[in-house]
């Protein structure tokens, strides 16, 4: 797969990844809710990509989603008061709504492909268009207009080799600077929907899945106190706990003022389905692409396999 070029960024979309010394009170419970959310599906399945999508061994859960705590007990952690400071210090919001709360779970593996987060854009941010046209609406830089400037903050808890956070400030025409090891209870913040970035290799090539690939079906689960990617009741991989990189990535909203959150929260100017294919037409045919409008959004059509193809993110 070739990397993807350069995007163009919001203007809200200045903050470079900075450490933050301390990322919890009490980085505890969190361990705890790691080990409690067990079993992880993979992140192919959490976000309902097409099944037949290739599943690398990368497993997540939600511990909250839409500023709704899901996972019991993790209230807390969510509504971190140290993440929040930092989110307006960093970000120049008056106002910051936490958003979501998920965990990645990474099995020994190559460098991960440089790639944005799903961003968020208002009337595309609670379901109302399938997961997949999301990394395409942020590459496409065609909605930069609806963004929603989000903070995210990622800290993991891993001591094996590998498993750096790379990114690139500048472009791919620049060189990459990385995160390597984090002290106990750090975190880093950055706005990885518009900075390209990456998880480096986590542990050692010989202990890579075949083609660094699992079942779409597979689960990471916990057995004997050690992590086990398994299949339909069949054991593919064990590991010991220090050889799974685990993470908790945090987001929220970031409003520069009360005005603009209201704005967003009232639904002023929200994006529409039907105006997400009009945008992405019109901008095939400026391409010199001919293509005719999906019959429905579920992924598997020639249409939005052209525009994960015209959009550089085929093969993630």
């Amino acid at each position: 797969m070739s990397i993807p070029g350069p995007i163009s960024r919001p203007a809200s979309a200045l903050v470079a990844p900075t450490v933050l010394e301390r990322a919890f009170e009490d980085p505890g419970p969190v361990l705890e809710l790691l080990d409690r959310g067990a079993p992880y599906r993979t992140l192919a399945a959490v976000h309902r990509e097409p099944a037949s999508t290739p599943a690398a061994p990368w497993f997540r859960n939600f511990w909250a989603l839409g500023g709704k705590v899901l996972f019991p007990g993790a209230d807390d952690v969510f509504h971190n008061p140290l993440y929040t400071e930092r989110a307006k210090e960093l970000f120049g919001a008056q106002v910051v709504s936490p958003l979501a709360m998920m965990t990645n779970l990474n099995a020994p593996g190559p460098d991960s492909p440089p790639h944005l987060d799903l961003p968020f854009f208002r009337g595309a941010h609670q379901r109302e268009v399938p997961a997949w046209m999301l990394a395409p609406m942020g590459y496409s830089g065609l909605f930069h207009h609806w963004a929603i400037p989000v903070a995210s903050v990622i800290t993991w808890f891993y001591d094996g080799p590998g498993g750096e956070f790379e990114y690139w400030p500048d472009g791919f025409d620049q060189p990459s600077l990385r995160v390597s090891e984090l002290a106990a209870n750090q975190a880093v913040m950055a706005d990885n929907e518009y900075t390209y970035h990456r998880v480096c290799q986590v542990g050692a090539a010989e202990d890579f899945r075949p083609h660094n690939r699992v079942p779409y079906s597979a689960t990471l689960e916990l057995d004997d106190d050690q992590w086990v990617i398994r299949d339909e009741g069949v054991d593919l991989a064990r590991y010991q706990r220090g050889e799974i990189r685990m993470s908790v990535l945090w987001k929220a909203y970031c409003f520069t003022d009360q005005a603009q959150a209201d704005a967003f929260t009232s639904g002023a100017d929200n994006l529409t389905p039907a105006q997400i294919v009009d945008l992405f037409q019109a901008d095939l045919r400026h391409r010199g692409k001919s293509i005719d409008p999906p019959e429905n959004l579920d992924g598997e059509d020639a249409w939005s396999h052209a525009i994960r193809e015209t959009y550089g993110v085929t093969g993630y």
